[in-house]
């Protein structure tokens, strides 16, 4: 949908009576556009709530010539980590610091997160594999005007509206035993319903990109 697609159903739904639902239906005036820029955060943050929970964009970065301590980059729409494998398909941990040496050398191999934006090869692998497969969740696009289009299904939608509604009655009172705890509650009651119904969809998101991570020491 697009973004003024989902401005129209929020602004006649769930903030009607809130002034940010001011955003005219021609060329809006200053406060009419400061409006929409505050509801377009909003429906990005819920959009990124979204794929947070559900994993909707996945992508396959592959680290090349990985050494024990090698350090390799992160692409900027890096989430978190789903899974890493060897190019055989033999899994690899995640955030797993325990150790095995022998000889003094320590064969558990493991991907760590040191720093933002940073994956550090932990461990030397016994059969000398050099390539590792990460799958990560990715950030989706931003979206800046009304004319931008968000590649979500549909069956998110009442989650989206239902956390845009929360920080738009957030903005307005703070008090989380307001109207915008309702619409946290209303939000998280979407999310549990599409787990529990198995509704999740991302069929039509892009997904398994394959990015090629050339690492250094």
């Amino acid at each position: 949908m697009y973004v003024s697609d989902y401005l129209s159903h929020i602004t006649k739904g769930e903030v009607k009576q809130l002034y940010l639902s001011d955003i005219g239906t021609g060329a809006p005036n200053l406060v009419q556009q400061a409006n929409i820029n505050t509801l377009i955060t909003y429906i990005n943050e819920a959009n990124l709530e979204l794929h947070k929970h559900f994993g909707l964009i996945q992508k396959e970065l592959v680290l090349t010539n990985v050494t024990n301590n090698s350090l390799h980059n992160v692409p900027v729409d890096f989430l978190y980590a789903v899974s890493a494998t060897f190019s055989d398909g033999t899994e690899i941990a995640i955030n797993n610091e325990r150790t095995n040496f022998i000889d003094k050398v320590d064969y558990n191999v493991s991907l760590l997160f040191p720093a933002p934006f940073k994956i550090l090869v932990k461990g030397t692998d016994n059969l000398q594999r050099d390539d590792i497969s990460l799958v990560y969740v990715s950030i989706p696009t931003i979206a800046v005007l009304t004319t931008d289009f968000l590649d979500l299904p549909q069956v998110y939608n009442e989650a989206l509206y239902n956390y845009v509604a929360y920080k738009a009655h957030a903005s307005v009172k703070g008090d989380m035993k307001a109207e915008n705890n309702t619409y946290y509650l209303r939000y998280n009651e979407s999310v549990k319903n599409i787990r529990l119904l198995g509704m999740k969809n991302s069929d039509n998101l892009d997904s398994n990109v394959k990015l090629t991570d050339r690492g250094f020491v």
